[in-house]
């Protein structure tokens, strides 16, 4: 064999040496995890709505669950027939999208649903 045969043969096995080897080095290019807190919405709370049926007029008190942030602030209502002669209101907090329905029977009955 030949002097550049011989230099050859040496680092093509070292070539695939190297390229068989598993990577252990670790690369600056991928981000490292961090960690961030993580904060708990607060509890929600419960309030009284004044239910006003449209038709008739009679109001009713119930108590509701809503999200702490939407408490001092006043719903926006909307009314439609509903089956079997029952009126379904909606409840709509604007400043976080939370509904409560609030469904009056023709009986008078009130069934809330949050």
């Amino acid at each position: 064999m030949g002097k550049l045969a011989k230099l050859i043969l040496p680092l093509g096995v070292v070539a695939m040496l190297v390229a068989a080897a598993p990577a252990a080095v670790a690369c600056d290019c991928c981000p490292q995890p961090c960690c961030k807190t993580v904060c708990c919405p607060p509890p929600p709370v419960q309030v009284e709505l004044c239910i006003v049926d449209p038709c008739t007029g009679c109001s009713y008190k119930e108590c509701v669950c809503i999200p702490a942030c939407c408490a001092d602030e006043q719903p926006c209502v909307e009314c439609r027939p509903g089956l079997f002669g029952r009126k379904v209101l909606t409840y709509t907090w604007p400043c976080c999208g939370h509904q409560v329905k609030a469904i009056i029977t023709k009986h008078g009955r009130v069934i809330v649903r949050d």
